[in-house]
């Protein structure tokens, strides 16, 4: 299948992911010390201005790119671009074009932001490393943002170049589902080679698209084994990143020590992390 088809097949499937937009908003971000806090306008190669907000401590040890959800903006993952900058990542988080918050003008549609995506995550990353030179570097990505994110770290790499290289880990929050024509391909996820994190939970549902929880996980079993974890979290819903359902006591220091271990090379939590087990709210799955 063309390229130009598969893409149309996998935005057609996302533009379901609008409605979580509000991811967040109303979550109180956590209260850190921070040296960087500004949005920088950047160029793209395609002729874009790409805004990236830049959050850092006054000595980061490590990178971490974000990827919003479909229609909305690093605004909504605000809690988590603290958290993590508290826990001494340097987040750069670009606003996609698919992003509510940019003037029409500046905005596509959630298909045409597929390929300004990929694109934004490679600026992102040339910035980083501009700014932070030299220090590892990590992926999260939250819906459409942890494809978004997967892409990052090798993942549709057959038909769809958007591997940042150097990328350590990749963390996804839920995902945008499976998509004919494109997580089907033989060898769809065969180029990642980095230690990938999936959260999604048994009510992970979004009306119209995935219908079955369970279907989140094709991203988790279509990975060649290694170093490869999804944690299951019983009740827990799309929305689950905004915090407020239960679990998310559990799921953010496992989620942290895989940064922290994977990314940073923090051997205590590699332990911590690789020692956890299933729990009555949090399954643990791994391979």
């Amino acid at each position: 299948m063309h390229v130009k088809n598969i893409v149309l097949l996998a935005c057609a499937a996302m533009a379901a992911i609008a409605a979580p937009a509000v991811l967040a908003q109303d979550a109180a971000p956590a209260a850190v010390a921070r040296a960087i806090d500004e949005v920088v306008l950047v160029p793209a190669p395609d002729g874009r201005t790409v805004d990236i907000l830049v959050v850092a401590p006054a000595q980061p040890r490590g990178v971490l790119l974000v990827s919003h959800g479909g229609n909305s903006s690093p605004a909504a993952m605000r809690a988590v671009i603290d958290h993590a900058a508290g826990e001494g990542f340097a987040v750069a988080a670009p606003t996609h074009t698919d992003s509510l918050t940019l003037a029409a003008e500046r905005r596509t549609d959630l298909q045409g932001a597929f390929a300004t995506r990929i694109a934004d995550m490679q600026v992102a990353a040339a910035l980083a490393a501009q700014r932070f030179p030299g220090l590892p570097v990590g992926a999260l990505g939250y819906s459409y943002g942890s494809l978004t994110a997967l892409i990052a770290a090798g993942g549709l790499s057959p038909v769809i170049p958007g591997k940042v290289p150097g990328l350590k880990a990749a963390v996804m929050f839920s995902s945008p589902g499976p998509i004919a024509g494109l997580t089907d391909m033989p060898g769809a996820l065969a180029a990642v080679d980095v230690p990938v994190l999936l959260v999604t939970g048994t009510a992970d549902t979004v009306p119209g698209y995935v219908s079955d929880p369970a279907q989140h996980l094709v991203y988790f079993d279509g990975l060649p084994a290694g170093d490869r974890t999804a944690l299951v979290v019983r009740d827990a819903s799309h929305l689950f990143l905004a915090g407020h359902e239960p679990g998310m006591e559990e799921v953010a220091p496992l989620a942290l020590d895989f940064l922290r271990g994977r990314v940073l090379g923090d051997t205590a939590a590699t332990r911590r992390y690789d020692a956890a087990a299933s729990t009555t709210r949090v399954e643990v799955r791994r391979r």
